[in-house]
């Protein structure tokens, strides 16, 4: 994007829209005065923009690069996979909504569709650590605000050593 699209100066373009018969100094100064709200506002839009990060979005391989950058960044072993689908659960079917009700081994019930789980607890991807990776608990920390920054907000993720 172009930096210099917001960059709007407008005590000069007050100067530049007023005729020239009323360029007096009294005049361009009540002028300045009006707009001088709108200078602030641009100002803090502008770093309000300029404080957003852009550099990584939620796509799996940005997510795989942002990570390795920031805790294996040589050997680059950490990835993400889809998170697996524990069919082990107990089916039963409700007659009232005609739906398959799933109960997890702790006793949660959920509705199965398809392609999975509607209101699980289940996660939908995993970050896969190498095994003898070890993170403090700063890092792991650090790690989940990171994801919580970049994932959608719809997804649940769970870090798993292999």
């Amino acid at each position: 994007m172009n930096k210099n699209y917001y960059n709007i100066s407008f005590s000069r373009l007050v100067v530049y829209l007023l005729p020239s018969l009323l360029r007096q100094k009294a005049i361009v100064a009540f002028a300045d005065a009006m707009v001088r709200p709108l200078t602030v506002i641009l100002r803090q839009f502008d770093a309000y923009t300029r404080a957003i990060d852009t550099s990584v979005n939620s796509q799996v391989c940005y997510m795989e690069a942002m990570i390795n950058n920031a805790y294996d960044y040589y050997d680059r072993r950490i990835f993400i996979r889809d998170a697996p689908i524990n069919y082990d659960d107990f089916f039963l079917f409700d007659e009232v909504t005609d739906k398959a009700i799933l109960i997890n081994d702790d006793g949660m019930l959920s509705l199965w569709v398809d392609d999975g789980k509607i209101g699980a607890t289940v996660a939908d991807f995993d970050i896969v650590l190498p095994k003898g990776f070890s993170l403090s608990d700063n890092e792991i920390k650090s790690l989940g605000q990171l994801l919580n920054n970049h994932k959608l907000a719809s997804k649940k993720y769970r870090i798993v050593y292999e």
